[in-house]
């Protein structure tokens, strides 16, 4: 019984006809295998008649396919693709979009060819579509292991030395020389560095007192200047007099210690804000009030957020540099005096180190509401 399998593709066909021998067949196999191969057609779309050919004809398609289309792929041309011996079934690219098909007549004598339909040789012009349809169909002929199971195909990877570089040869060896010739004029650089001069350390040598100068005690407070004038145990010179002085008097000075002056000591409602005589001037350029505006609301605005809210009205005169630091402020109104800790007290500016002794700085009017709402205007 003749079996034929058929593989379809829109642009192409191929038919295969032959025998089972019986050796493969299995109960539990619902089509017979195909193991004698008889004749091979290959139907292409716009073609009158068909290729066509035995065994040898179908094995030497399915290679000559399959590696054109792995050279097609990778771009890469491998000249020796047929091997010393030209293959029955030839591609050859002609342009872009079209492949040349070339089937030889059959060898004289091949025990494998069984009709003679090929005895002629034929040429087909197959464009890019037409040549992947033909390859799909090949594919699904291995797919498919009910026949011809004992052929495969052995696709084997290209060699390097088939593949060329797209670079031209100038260019790849241009970072080389470039790279020689930078070593080289380094090389050439530290060949005319002189050579440093090293030197011993030398002793030090010790110099002698000139005219016999008296260099005195030693400090004894730990300084390294020497006394020039050494008094005796009394402290006094000679020729100098012991003042009268009783013993619960207080000390004489040359200036009497004046009370302290109210501007001295600290204001209870004060907390830590610059004297203004100390600022090297206000700031006065609208543009930076309103900048350093916007800082000092969004640093209390974080801060009552983290706090309850008040319970009265809170006015304050906040002290702010040019960089945003609040370096004092001051409190305005009773219900502010009389609070133990302001809210403003963990905005104040922490040193770190020095700050300069004198800077301009902004002076702000914040009031705090007791419902958590404050507002910031300029002094």
């Amino acid at each position: 019984m003749t079996i034929r399998r058929q593989y379809s593709l829109p642009n192409c066909t191929l038919v295969l006809e032959g025998l089972s021998d019986g050796s493969a067949a299995s109960q539990l196999d619902m089509r017979p295998v195909l193991s004698i191969l008889m004749s091979a057609e290959c139907y292409v779309k716009g073609l009158g008649e068909p290729l066509s050919g035995g065994r040898e004809f179908f094995e030497s398609l399915v290679r000559a396919v399959s590696s054109y289309a792995q050279e097609f792929m990778s771009g890469v041309h491998y000249p020796d693709r047929y091997g010393p011996n030209l293959s029955m079934v030839q591609l050859q690219r002609i342009d872009g979009n079209s492949h040349r098909l070339t089937v030889l007549p059959a060898e004289a004598g091949s025990a494998t060819q069984i009709d003679r339909k090929t005895e002629m040789s034929a040429e087909v012009d197959l464009t890019t579509v037409q040549l992947f349809d033909l390859v799909e169909a090949i594919d699904q002929f291995f797919a498919d292991t009910q026949t011809l199971p004992e052929l495969s195909l052995q696709l084997t990877p290209i060699s390097k030395r088939y593949i060329k570089s797209a670079e031209p040869l100038a260019k790849r060896s241009l970072p080389a020389v470039v790279g020689v010739s930078s070593l080289a004029l380094a090389a050439m650089a530290f060949f005319l560095v002189p050579i440093p001069e090293v030197q011993r350390p030398r002793d030090p040598v010790r110099q002698p007192n000139p005219a016999g100068l008296n260099q005195g005690t030693p400090n004894p407070g730990g300084s390294g200047s020497p006394n020039p004038t050494p008094r005796p145990a009394d402290g006094l010179l000679p020729g100098e007099r012991t003042p009268n002085v009783e013993p619960n008097s207080p000390t004489p000075s040359s200036t009497p210690q004046s009370e302290a002056s109210p501007e001295s000591t600290p204001s209870p409602v004060s907390e830590a804000l610059p004297s203004p005589g100390a600022a090297a001037g206000p700031i006065t350029d609208p543009a930076a009030i309103e900048l350093l505006k916007g800082q000092l609301s969004q640093q209390i605005d974080g801060v009552l957020k983290t706090q309850p809210a008040v319970d009265a009205e809170l006015v304050y005169r906040v002290s702010v540099a040019k960089d945003g630091a609040i370096v004092g402020y001051k409190s305005e109104n009773p219900a502010a005096v009389d609070r133990s800790e302001a809210p403003l007290s963990e905005l104040l500016y922490k040193p770190i180190g020095t700050r300069p002794p004198a800077e301009p700085l902004a002076d702000f009017r914040v009031v705090i509401a007791p419902g958590g709402t404050f507002a910031v205007t300029p002094w």
